[in-house]
């Protein structure tokens, strides 16, 4: 996979904006990086796009400036010079596609139909842009498209926002979400970059999508995990499920049948992308225990932090 399309991945939520100013665009970047989010998809649907992406790139070391609504191979030389990370068009464009992997522009080309997605992995590309999401079926249309195409990964944009952004993540196929609502209009002719942050992160959390699930309690072996576990339901009536390594007590309580990581047990937190929170972690210095790791299909199902919390190992899981 290309090296700016999986970092695009990692970071998962993709803002857009529409520059009236070129000036703009570095307090709008400085303004994403705030909420931890290093990238940016700069519409060329006003003559400041490149302009703009210039601006990032000359400001903003290790930013990714993404060019959108490129609908020419002229386009996509000019943000090319101008100093672009990544291209995305609204639609698939062959001549756009075959100059992209000939010039080793890393491109997100826009796609609605099988036949649209047919072609795009038939030159090579399997991260899509599904556009406009909303108004062709959203989610529902990409839990379908998953069957024919498993393969391919799609980022929706058009019409997502952080209220239905979790219907998208419902589905596997969904590896990113973008969008024009963090760096609104309303925003930028306010010149409101703490709003912009705010959105930002709050898009973010929405996205990570963590929640506690449950509370893992260590023991000495199968004979002790089975008498808590059944001590434990019998308190608060909730049915046990034995297992060969744990019992669960109901969805809320995991009692391990044997010392487990951490000094008293764990805590598990789900996230709709284990993927992009270990890369959000690891920004923050967080390292994770990388002998914990359990993989499934290739992809990290579980993995600890490394750290313990008040004698508690915390691990992520993918929802």
């Amino acid at each position: 996979m290309n090296k700016v399309i999986e970092k695009l991945k990692q970071i998962g939520v993709i803002p857009l904006a529409v520059f009236k100013d070129e000036k703009q665009a570095v307090p709008v970047a400085n303004a994403l990086s705030k909420a931890r989010i290093d990238t940016l998809e700069v519409t060329l649907r006003t003559e400041k796009g490149v302009k703009a992406i210039e601006e990032i790139k000359k400001n903003c070391p290790g930013f990714l400036a993404g060019a959108g609504t490129v609908k020419t191979v002229q386009q996509a030389k000019e943000v090319k010079e101008a100093g672009a990370d990544y291209i995305v068009t609204p639609a698939y464009d062959e001549t756009i596609a075959n100059w992209c992997k000939e010039n080793d522009m890393p491109l997100l080309p826009g796609v609605t139909t099988p036949y649209e997605i047919q072609k795009a992995v038939s030159n090579g590309f399997t991260t899509l842009k599904f556009f406009p999401a909303e108004n062709y079926g959203g989610a529902k249309t990409l839990k379908a498209l998953a069957g024919p195409f498993p393969e391919v990964s799609f980022m929706p944009t058009g019409g997502i926002n952080t209220e239905n952004m979790g219907n998208y993540l419902a589905n596997s196929n969904v590896s990113m979400v973008g969008g024009g609502w963090i760096c609104s209009q309303a925003l930028l002719e306010k010149a409101d970059y703490e709003g912009i942050t705010n959105k930002a992160k709050e898009a973010l959390q929405k996205f990570l999508g963590y929640e506690v699930v449950h509370v893992g309690i260590n023991t000495a072996d199968t004979a002790e995990g089975e008498s808590v576990a059944e001590s434990i339901g019998n308190v608060f009536k909730m049915p046990v499920y034995k297992g060969e390594l744990s019992n669960f007590v109901g969805t809320g309580f995991e009692v391990n049948n044997f010392k487990g990581l951490g000094k008293y047990g764990h805590v598990a937190i789900d996230t709709n992308r284990i993927e992009s929170a270990e890369y959000y972690l690891k920004k923050d210095n967080i390292e994770m225990n990388e002998e914990s790791r359990v993989m499934v299909d290739g992809k990290t199902k579980v993995v600890y932090l490394k750290d313990e919390f008040a004698g508690y190992a915390i691990h992520l899981r993918q929802r």
